[in-house]
């Protein structure tokens, strides 16, 4: 599979923004907001082709963080490089998960970044866990959303990467 990373224009946010996940996923719906399609459109997202198809989207340093988290403990350590991922309803749940992730991150290198990754993840998706465990990832800490919050966040960190082929830089 050949992923072509591009910034993410208003027609990739239109689309991105009105991906339906199904439960117990759909806190990573949109819903088409006038603020999701404002940040998908700020310069720290790329929207992922594979032969002309939106796939997925990649974010990177603070567009991956948790809004309102900003300031934790677990996003002090300025030796990681925040990545934040989304990948297509239909595309989810079919094994492309390891590539896609594999492929974000050797991205990240060809745009010169040398040290380690950090990621943040509902804790209820297993399915996306199971993925960045077999990349390398592994979880150092919890976010708590808030008292109420059925949902916790894990951070979990990659220290070193070695970049794939099968990646490039749109127009």
């Amino acid at each position: 599979m050949n992923f072509v990373f591009k910034e993410v224009d208003f027609k990739a946010a239109l689309e991105i923004a009105s991906w339906k996940y199904p439960p117990p996923y759909e806190l990573y719906n949109l819903n088409g907001s006038a603020l999701a399609l404002a940040k998908l459109m700020d310069g720290n997202y790329y929207s992922i082709f594979n032969q002309d198809q939106l796939i997925g989207f990649f974010c990177y340093g603070s567009a991956a963080q948790l809004m309102g988290k900003k300031d934790h403990a677990l996003y002090q350590a300025e030796s990681y490089l925040d990545v934040g991922l989304g990948l297509h309803p239909e595309w989810c749940d079919r094994g492309h998960g390891f590539q896609f992730v594999m492929a974000g991150l050797t991205f990240a290198r060809s745009q010169n970044w040398l040290g380690g990754f950090r990621l943040t993840v509902a804790s209820n998706n297993p399915r996306a866990i199971k993925v960045y465990s077999r990349v390398g990832f592994r979880e150092v800490g919890r976010i708590i959303w808030d008292q109420n919050s059925k949902v916790d966040f894990l951070v979990m960190t990659l220290d070193s990467f070695e970049p794939v082929s099968g990646v490039s830089q749109g127009d």
